[in-house]
């Protein structure tokens, strides 16, 4: 009987908190995208090169690449292999709603320049309670601000 009454205490206690692992996933996700957006900017500049971030909004993944100019002096983006930014992929259920960068609404992704700009972006993530959140990337720094809602570019 003591044992059923502590279960039940615990279930209590427990139970309230399950709902908060949708929000963690969120904010995991959100400081991996961070990360990689940070990575990127300083890469850029470090290097003298172009790179960009890509997203699969269907599938929930997202990887970088960078600008290298091919032997007959046209140039290509290729996917990027290194252990810091490789492929990324969301967290738990989380999900990509929109991703609105620069002039290229139908190719989602975000456009790293030597001289550090950083495209401004906004990146509408939905976790599994379906509550919209807004990663905004600011241009100038590559700082990035996590804002509940679904916020319109302005």
């Amino acid at each position: 009987m003591v044992v059923i009454v502590v279960l039940g205490v615990m279930m209590t206690l427990i139970i309230p908190k399950l709902g908060n692992i949708g929000d963690a996933n969120l904010k995991r996700s959100s400081r991996h995208l961070t990360g990689m957006i940070r990575f990127l900017r300083d890469e850029a500049q470090a290097k003298k090169t172009v790179y960009r971030l890509r997203f699969d909004i269907k599938g929930g993944n997202y990887w970088a690449e960078e600008f290298v100019v091919t032997p007959d002096g046209t140039g290509e983006f290729k996917r990027l292999q290194t252990a810091l930014a490789g492929e990324g992929s969301l967290a738990g259920q989380t999900s990509f709603k929109e991703v609105k960068a620069g002039s290229h609404p139908d190719e989602p992704y975000i456009l790293f320049t030597p001289d550090g700009w950083v495209e401004r972006t906004l990146i509408q993530l939905r976790n599994s309670d379906d509550k919209l959140f807004t990663l905004i990337v600011k241009p100038l720094t590559g700082d990035t601000e996590l804002r509940e809602g679904e916020l319109e570019e302005r």
